[in-house]
Protein backbone atom coordinates (compact mmCIF):
# COMPACT_ATOMS: atom_id res chain seq x y z
CA UNK A 1 0.00 0.00 0.00
CA UNK A 2 2.76 2.66 0.67
CA UNK A 3 4.57 2.06 -2.56
CA UNK A 4 1.34 2.49 -4.38
CA UNK A 5 0.36 5.54 -2.19
CA UNK A 6 4.11 6.64 -3.17
CA UNK A 7 3.61 6.24 -7.27
CA UNK A 8 -0.23 7.79 -6.48
CA UNK A 9 1.39 11.30 -5.13
CA UNK A 10 4.53 10.72 -7.51
CA UNK A 11 1.93 10.73 -10.59
CA UNK A 12 -0.06 13.97 -8.81
CA UNK A 13 3.36 16.06 -8.88
CA UNK A 14 4.35 14.94 -12.38
CA UNK A 15 0.42 15.60 -13.81
CA UNK A 16 0.23 19.11 -12.09
CA UNK A 17 3.81 19.99 -13.31
CA UNK A 18 2.49 18.70 -17.11
CA UNK A 19 -0.62 20.75 -16.57
CA UNK A 20 1.24 23.77 -15.48
CA UNK A 21 3.37 23.18 -18.60
CA UNK A 22 0.53 23.26 -20.74
CA UNK A 23 -1.23 26.36 -19.31
CA UNK A 24 1.71 28.15 -19.57
CA UNK A 25 1.67 28.06 -23.17
CA UNK A 26 -2.28 29.69 -23.01
CA UNK A 27 -3.60 32.04 -21.21
CA UNK A 28 -2.20 32.24 -17.59
CA UNK A 29 -4.55 35.15 -16.93
CA UNK A 30 -7.41 32.90 -17.36
CA UNK A 31 -10.12 33.53 -14.72
CA UNK A 32 -11.76 30.26 -14.14
CA UNK A 33 -8.71 28.43 -14.59
CA UNK A 34 -7.17 30.34 -11.84
CA UNK A 35 -10.13 30.26 -9.42
CA UNK A 36 -10.29 26.59 -10.02
CA UNK A 37 -6.83 25.82 -9.44
CA UNK A 38 -6.84 28.00 -6.27
CA UNK A 39 -9.39 25.02 -5.31
CA UNK A 40 -7.20 22.68 -5.97
CA UNK A 41 -3.95 23.65 -4.31
CA UNK A 42 -6.09 25.14 -1.22
CA UNK A 43 -7.91 21.72 -0.65
CA UNK A 44 -4.85 19.34 -1.50
CA UNK A 45 -2.73 22.27 1.23
CA UNK A 46 -5.41 21.57 3.88
CA UNK A 47 -5.10 17.88 2.84
CA UNK A 48 -1.07 18.22 3.58
CA UNK A 49 -1.22 20.12 6.64
CA UNK A 50 -4.08 17.64 8.42
CA UNK A 51 -2.11 14.69 7.63
CA UNK A 52 0.92 16.36 8.63
CA UNK A 53 -1.11 17.37 11.87
CA UNK A 54 -0.31 21.07 10.87
CA UNK A 55 -3.58 22.61 10.34
CA UNK A 56 -5.75 24.64 12.62
CA UNK A 57 -8.64 26.52 10.96
CA UNK A 58 -11.63 26.67 13.18
CA UNK A 59 -13.94 25.00 11.41
CA UNK A 60 -16.98 24.64 13.24
CA UNK A 61 -16.46 28.55 13.57
CA UNK A 62 -16.62 28.87 9.60
CA UNK A 63 -19.03 26.68 9.39
CA UNK A 64 -21.56 28.57 12.06
CA UNK A 65 -20.75 31.95 9.77
CA UNK A 66 -18.83 32.80 13.30
CA UNK A 67 -15.74 33.20 11.57
CA UNK A 68 -15.13 34.13 7.79
CA UNK A 69 -12.96 31.84 6.11
CA UNK A 70 -9.46 33.17 5.52
CA UNK A 71 -9.70 32.69 1.68
CA UNK A 72 -12.78 34.43 1.14
CA UNK A 73 -12.17 38.21 -0.54
CA UNK A 74 -8.84 37.19 -1.17
CA UNK A 75 -7.80 38.06 -4.57
CA UNK A 76 -7.22 35.62 -7.15
CA UNK A 77 -3.43 34.55 -7.55
CA UNK A 78 -1.58 34.89 -10.19
CA UNK A 79 -0.60 31.68 -12.53
CA UNK A 80 2.77 31.99 -10.90
CA UNK A 81 1.31 32.17 -7.12
CA UNK A 82 -0.56 28.67 -8.26
CA UNK A 83 2.35 27.20 -9.43
CA UNK A 84 4.62 28.05 -6.58
CA UNK A 85 1.87 27.39 -4.43
CA UNK A 86 1.07 24.04 -6.11
CA UNK A 87 5.46 23.10 -6.17
CA UNK A 88 5.47 23.80 -2.25
CA UNK A 89 2.61 21.74 -1.03
CA UNK A 90 4.14 19.03 -3.53
CA UNK A 91 7.75 19.46 -1.70
CA UNK A 92 6.13 18.95 1.68
CA UNK A 93 4.54 16.04 0.21
CA UNK A 94 7.60 14.79 -0.50
CA UNK A 95 9.61 15.55 2.55
CA UNK A 96 6.72 13.28 4.45
CA UNK A 97 6.58 10.87 1.99
CA UNK A 98 9.87 10.00 2.83
CA UNK A 99 9.08 9.72 6.90
CA UNK A 100 6.33 7.63 5.99
CA UNK A 101 5.57 3.66 6.71
CA UNK A 102 3.05 1.09 7.16
CA UNK A 103 1.86 2.35 10.58
CA UNK A 104 1.71 5.59 10.25
CA UNK A 105 -1.01 5.02 6.80
CA UNK A 106 -3.21 3.87 9.54
CA UNK A 107 -3.37 6.72 11.54
CA UNK A 108 -7.03 8.25 11.65
CA UNK A 109 -7.29 11.71 11.24
CA UNK A 110 -10.39 14.35 11.11
CA UNK A 111 -11.56 16.02 7.94
CA UNK A 112 -12.55 19.15 9.94
CA UNK A 113 -14.28 20.98 7.50
CA UNK A 114 -17.27 18.25 6.94
CA UNK A 115 -20.25 18.48 9.89
CA UNK A 116 -21.09 16.11 12.36
CA UNK A 117 -20.90 13.05 12.43
CA UNK A 118 -17.20 13.33 12.19
CA UNK A 119 -15.47 12.55 9.01
CA UNK A 120 -12.37 10.47 10.14
CA UNK A 121 -10.39 8.89 7.90
CA UNK A 122 -7.05 7.00 7.60
CA UNK A 123 -3.87 8.50 6.41
CA UNK A 124 -4.12 6.35 3.14
CA UNK A 125 -7.78 7.35 2.92
CA UNK A 126 -6.69 11.00 2.85
CA UNK A 127 -3.88 10.98 0.79
CA UNK A 128 -6.04 8.84 -1.76
CA UNK A 129 -8.81 11.45 -1.29
CA UNK A 130 -6.29 14.11 -1.88
CA UNK A 131 -4.99 12.48 -5.43
CA UNK A 132 -8.84 11.74 -6.57
CA UNK A 133 -9.95 14.99 -5.96
CA UNK A 134 -6.64 16.56 -7.64
CA UNK A 135 -7.48 14.65 -10.91
CA UNK A 136 -10.90 15.35 -11.03
CA UNK A 137 -10.40 19.35 -11.10
CA UNK A 138 -7.00 18.85 -13.11
CA UNK A 139 -9.53 17.52 -16.34
CA UNK A 140 -11.48 19.86 -15.66
CA UNK A 141 -8.65 22.31 -16.30
CA UNK A 142 -7.14 20.23 -19.17
CA UNK A 143 -10.53 20.52 -21.01
CA UNK A 144 -10.48 24.76 -20.21
CA UNK A 145 -6.90 24.69 -22.03
CA UNK A 146 -8.29 23.34 -24.66
CA UNK A 147 -11.30 25.00 -25.23
CA UNK A 148 -9.63 27.98 -25.11
CA UNK A 149 -7.52 27.15 -27.75
CA UNK A 150 -4.34 25.94 -25.63
CA UNK A 151 -2.36 23.12 -25.49
CA UNK A 152 -3.58 19.81 -22.98
CA UNK A 153 -1.63 17.18 -22.46
CA UNK A 154 -2.70 13.80 -21.28
CA UNK A 155 -2.01 13.19 -17.72
CA UNK A 156 -3.31 9.92 -17.53
CA UNK A 157 -2.13 7.64 -14.89
CA UNK A 158 -1.08 4.61 -16.92
CA UNK A 159 1.02 7.39 -19.44
CA UNK A 160 2.93 8.44 -16.60
CA UNK A 161 3.29 4.28 -15.99
CA UNK A 162 4.81 3.84 -19.36
CA UNK A 163 7.03 7.02 -19.78
CA UNK A 164 8.95 5.13 -16.66
CA UNK A 165 7.82 7.31 -13.76
CA UNK A 166 8.93 10.61 -14.72
CA UNK A 167 9.63 13.13 -12.38
CA UNK A 168 7.67 16.21 -12.30
CA UNK A 169 8.38 18.58 -14.57
CA UNK A 170 7.97 22.63 -13.59
CA UNK A 171 9.74 24.32 -16.48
Amino acid sequence: MLEHLRDLLNHMAWADGQFFHAWSTGSKDDEELRERWSHVVGTATFFTEIIRGEHDLPWDKIRSGEVSPPWLDQPLKSYDELKARTQANHAKLAATLATWDGAALKQRVRIPWFPEPPCVLSVAEAVTQAVLHTQHHRGQCMTRLKDKGGKNSDVDYIIWLWKGRPPARWA
